[in-house]
């Protein structure tokens, strides 16, 4: 074997014993683990999870039920899910549980470890579901209805839980995805009752009786609005807490249900090799987030406009100057429901964009609701409804309003009239828009005036008016015959788009939905197909992208193609659902709001709408919105919000604002904001878009053979949500998930292909690491030389606080062969020509080392001329003709050594392998002069591995320090987030910049100031720094660190939290704030310590971690330092 560098190759881990000797530079002499052939899929573990329960059942036919680690390539990574491997041959994995109120959302309710670990008795009454998303993957995305053993039901059939039924149902309808949806027209093909059979039903009823061989799932008064798997109406149950039957109003009782799949997957028929060069990444659906964000405040109480389905308590809103508008009919603003912070402020009122919170400089006072409002190009506020006066003064429908203060603008005098009005020509406004200097306005009025008009102008339910002070356009004008409820204008600019109660314009037919053109204002030729020969009415309109949506009656949300306006897409909520109401976008998707809570039926053609018919290609639940994609004109189940509401109005405004989030208004009493629960709302709810950005991929990946398999280590991912977590694949699957940066796995037969990916809280998927095999790397021509005599360094004459860190950045050193210095005939690199010496010279060796706990004892070789201190990664390893405690650059040497009785007197520091650690490694040196005028200095040293170890020492002494104050400390000062698992010892900060204590800003004792980035100084800064304790010196006694709290800290040691002052309790974030600011001075003056216990500590290489918190962002003076000292 070539002992060249170059000559590295990956070898099959079955090829170890060969080569252990040959490792003994990098690896050090090595035992070969023992190899076996990968596990068959029991589902034991992460590395042997099977692809369903039956998988399991098949490779261990005695399994038990009980819990076991599933993996599709679709749940992206081993998951623990309930397995029953009893009945009928087993393999049926548990997806819910529960006896009544189960959830209909997409979102599931509850934990995968709620649904696991609490399977039945009085305990799992209370429903727990798995998301669709998760019951997708374990099907690993086949469709629901190609499962030939369709869904199975356990239910319970007697109160006290001693009898129970078996049922089964498949789909005859389309079911791809799951839902747990079932209160609905989806047909039924066969089903069974404890063996007897049938066909036919919906899943919101079907069976053979009404009583217990049937199951009904309606949700309606006399279930209490209680969802759940429901026997017959002559089925009664009981109220009470222990029964396993829920008593209903009248029959249809609600049984403690388990729900389970048995989908047949085999590991070997769904997993195929990843790419060598790398899997792609992959992200969630961009929309939404099902779970709306807490409640900060909202509006409460109805006013004038009454109880109507049409007068909810939110209407519209609208954006300008970070302030969010909101109008409707309410009469005051609070925080909660129990009116905590209200205020008096009714029918509009304005909301901090990013905060939520209530705006109270913003006044205006009308005397009836407000329907629409928009946003003129200047920032001003308009505002359209039921109102006939604002602040005092008469306004017929429309006012124009300063942003800040609600006053009345006096620059925009365009005013409506209705003449066909009974009550004083009260002109009513539904909808407005803004494009270029128009102003579109929508409703019920005749005449338009104001401006530069003195002239009324006839346009008769919508008319434009000039954005800058009202005058109507009288070269455009409409003459609908009804009022015009929702109206849109292109955001291309060449059309406006209308939908209301008329039926023509001008006596051109535009059937509750008209297109006009915005020069001459020609109608343009559209069509609506409606689901009701009647069509009443349509509610909402929107041009998004390439298609136009419209809303209405009855219960349908349909889009148009803009080329042709010919028919892209129907949606029809049926019998159960209510009509479309609202539009909006974010960009991506489009929300229709309504008055609809059970399904959405795509693509269903009818034009009877209380009957979806056979056509329809999916059903999904939607509950007061839905969400499409803009492009496809899909729906995308993964949003799924649950509402309550005061009369079921369902979503009437839906605006997305200018951070992304977006707001929904309606009815809305409570809304859901976790993964159990609702919290109240008033009137709205904001969704946040979820997370759809992938964590940035790991890079470095390592694999070494280790003691007992192989290492693999990586450089970590980043991502904006904070936290990762790693994924390490093998060949064709994961086989086990890290926070950490390096995982020990067992050796298998063969010579795999590892590869990793990260993965953040939503399950974006980071591209992986190109595929890398075990790596041996074969020694150099000097077997056990780390560095040879005669070496290259870097050397310099000064040195900044940290310098021999392994993280030091020192490419602006010299560099030179050794021996380096002046003054002898053998100096191969002279580093000072001046007349004045340097009284300390410094230099550092970069080395990198695999598999560091193969090394035995690593042997330094040097000379002392005069004095020298060495380190290794940072850590002092020994020094020689020095004096003892802190050396600094003015410390002289003990006494004076000419070079050539310092080369014949060689001096030697043994260093234990725990002192290296896998990867990058730094040697470092100082050389110190006895005096200033030396006429000779100079320095070498070699590093020499596989010794014997030192013989352990006795335990280090109380009082001993092992970190000093004013040492050197990695940081991240940074508004991007930390990576995760910073705060482990295997955490690579290489990349982090590196100061010595004090570290921060402003005033006080600061050593090392901190920068303030470009984009600000952020909240939260971190630190690290690392010791090390010799083999035999772990203290029983543990450690007390004294540190700071300025204004908060959280401490560390080796990954576990040992403390934190001034800062909350829970989950600490890089937004987290310190709990109250004390100057830098009162918190030096007032130390705070934290005890760490023995267990936590190894020999060898331990770090230190913390994470300092400002109480808030522009927080004049923040510092750090800490000591650690033997208790």
């Amino acid at each position: 074997m070539s002992s060249s560098p170059s000559a590295a190759r990956r070898l099959s881990t079955r090829f170890l014993p060969a080569i252990a000797l040959a490792g003994a530079l990098v690896l050090g002499t090595q035992t070969a683990p023992a190899i076996a052939a990968a596990p068959a899929p029991d589902g034991s573990s992460t590395a042997r999870a099977a692809a369903s329960c039956w998988e399991v059942k098949q490779n261990a036919p005695d399994a038990p039920s009980g819990i076991y680690w599933l993996y599709t390539p679709a749940l992206t990574a081993p998951q623990q899910f309930y397995c029953d491997q009893t009945t009928d041959g087993g393999g049926w994995v548990l997806i819910g549980r529960g006896r009544e109120d189960w959830s209909q959302s997409g979102e599931g309710y509850g934990t995968p470890a709620q649904v696991r670990n609490t399977v039945d008795g009085t305990s799992a009454f209370a429903a727990r579901e798995l998301s669709a998303r998760t019951i997708g993957a374990l099907l690993n995305d086949a469709p629901v209805s190609s499962l030939p053993d369709g869904v199975r039901l356990r239910r319970a059939s007697a109160a006290d839980g001693s009898a129970w039924q078996e049922v089964r149902f498949t789909f005859s309808s389309p079911r791809n995805d799951w839902s747990w949806l079932f209160a609905d027209l989806q047909r039924v093909g066969t089903w069974s009752f404890d063996g007897t059979t049938g066909a036919g039903g919906t899943t919101k009823s079907f069976g053979s009786d009404q009583a217990f061989r049937r199951v009904q799932t309606t949700v309606n008064k006399s279930v209490g609005y209680q969802n759940g798997f429901g026997f017959g109406n002559t089925v009664a149950g009981s109220t009470a807490a222990t029964s396993y039957i829920w008593k209903g109003a009248t029959g249809y009782a609600r049984p403690f249900t388990q729900v389970y799949l048995r989908p047949k997957l085999m590991s070997s028929a769904i997993e195929t090799a990843f790419p060598t060069g790398g899997t792609a990444a992959r992200t969630q659906p961009s929309v939404a987030s099902s779970l709306a964000l807490p409640t900060v405040y909202g509006v409460n109480g109805l006013g004038a406009a009454g109880t109507g389905i049409q007068d909810t308590e939110v209407s519209a809103f609208t954006e300008s100057k970070g302030a969010v508008y909101v109008g409707g009919n309410f009469a005051q603003v609070q925080r909660d429901s129990s009116g905590t912070g209200r205020v008096a402020q009714s029918y509009l009122a304005a909301f901090d964009v990013r905060t939520g919170s209530y705006i109270p400089g913003f006044t205006p006072k009308f005397n009836n609701q407000v329907k629409a409002v928009a946003t003129l190009p200047d920032g001003r506020i308009v505002a359209g409804g039921d109102f006939s006066s604002v602040n005092g003064v008469a306004e017929n429908g429309l006012v124009v309003l300063d942003p800040t203060t609600g006053a009345i603008d006096q620059a925009f005098t365009g005013r409506l009239i209705n003449a066909l009005s009974t009550s004083g020509g009260q002109a009513t406004v539904r909808a407005l828009d803004v494009q270029g200097k128009w102003l579109y306005v929508g409703g019920s009025f005749t005449h338009a005036v104001g401006g530069s008009s003195t002239a009324q102008v006839y346009s008769r339910g919508a008319v434009r008016l000039s954005v800058t002070d009202g005058t109507p356009d009288r070269s455009w004008t409409t003459e609908f015959d009804g009022t015009v409820i929702s109206l849109d204008a292109s955001p291309k600019g060449d059309r406006v788009y209308f939908a209301g109660y008329f039926a023509n314009d001008k006596g051109t037919p535009t059937l509750r939905a008209a297109a006009l053109d915005t020069t001459s204002g020609a109608v343009i030729p559209w069509t609506v197909d409606f689901t009701s020969a009647s069509a009443s009415y349509q509610q909402a309109v929107q041009e998004v992208g390439d298609r136009v949506w419209i809303g209405g009656s009855e219960h349908m949300v349909f889009s148009y193609h803009r080329s042709d306006m010919s028919e892209a897409s129907t949606n029809l909520t049926s019998s159960e659902g209510g009509d479309g109401q609202a539009f909006g976008s974010d960009g991506t998707n489009v929300y229709a709001g309504c008055h609809c809570y059970l399904a959405n039926y795509s693509d269903a053609k009818t034009h009877n709408w209380t009957d979806p018919g056979t056509a329809w290609t999916q059903a999904s639940k939607i509950e007061a919105t839905g969400a499409w994609n803009a492009t496809t004109g899909t729906y995308v189940p993964a949003f799924s919000p649950s509402f309550n509401e005061r009369e079921g109005a369902g979503t009437w405004a839906i605006f997305t604002d200018s951070t992304g989030v977006t707001w929904m208004g309606g009815d809305f009493t409570a809304v859901r904001t976790g993964s159990t629960g609702k919290v109240w709302a008033g009137g709205y709810a904001r969704f946040a878009p979820n997370d759809s950005t992938a964590p940035t991929a790991p890079t470095g990946l390592t694999v070494v053979p280790s003691s007992t398999g192989v290492t693999v280590s990586w450089k970590g991912s980043t991502d904006a949500s904070g936290a990762v977590t790693y994924q390490v694949m093998r060949d064709d699957r994961v086989v086990a998930t890290t926070t950490s940066t390096s995982i020990d796995l067992p050796s298998v037969d063969g010579d795999p292909n590892y590869f990793v990916r990260a993965a953040d809280a939503s399950l974006n998927l980071s591209a992986s690491t190109p595929a890398v095999k075990t790596t041996i790397t074969p020694p150099p021509s000097s077997a056990g030389t780390l560095v040879a005599d005669g070496s290259s360094w870097s050397w310099a004459t000064s040195a900044d606080a940290g310098w021999a860190a392994a993280a030091y950045d020192a490419s602006g050193w010299a560099s030179g062969s050794a021996p380096l210095g002046w003054g002898d005939s053998s100096i191969a690199t002279t580093v000072s020509t001046a007349a004045s010496k340097p009284l300390t010279t410094y230099y550092r060796k970069q080395i990198t080392i695999n598999a560091p706990d193969t090394l035995g004892a690593v042997t330094l070789s040097t000379r002392a001329d005069d004095g020298v201190v060495v380190y290794v990664n940072g850590v002092e390893v020994g020094r020689s003709n020095m004096p003892s405690g802190a050396i600094g650059s003015g410390t002289y040497a003990s006494s004076a050594v000419s070079t050539k009785s310092a080369t014949a007197a060689p001096v030697t520091f043994t260093v234990p392998s725990s002192r290296f650690v896998q990867g990058e490694n730094v040697i470092a040196a100082e050389v110190h002069a006895n005096y200033r005028t030396t006429p000779n200095s100079s320095f070498d040293l070699s590093a020499v591995a596989g010794g014997s170890s030192p013989t352990p020492g006795q335990p280090l002494a109380s009082g001993t320090t092992v970190l000093a104050d004013q040492s050197a400390w990695s940081y991240w000062h940074d508004s991007t987030a930390v990576a995760a698992g910073w705060s482990a010892s295997a955490f690579d900060d290489t990349g982090w910049p590196t100061a010595r204590a004090a570290l921060g800003w402003g005033t006080g004792a600061i050593a090392s100031q901190l920068p303030a980035p470009a984009s600000g100084r952020p909240l939260t800064t971190y630190f690290r720094s690392a010791f090390v304790i010799p083999d035999g010196g772990l203290p029983s006694t543990g450690l007390t660190l004294t540190t700071r709290a300025d204004d908060g800290v959280a401490v560390f040691v080796n990954g576990v939290e040992v403390g934190r002052a001034n800062l909350p309790t829970g989950t600490l974030t890089a937004g987290t704030y310190a709990l109250s600011a004390p100057s830098t001075s009162t918190a030096t003056s007032n130390p705070v310590t934290f005890t760490v216990p023995a267990s936590l500590l190894r020999p060898g290489r331990n770090v230190i971690a913390a994470e300092m918190h400002s109480n808030y962002r522009t927080t004049p003076s923040a510092s750090f330092d800490l000591a650690a000292v033997v208790r």
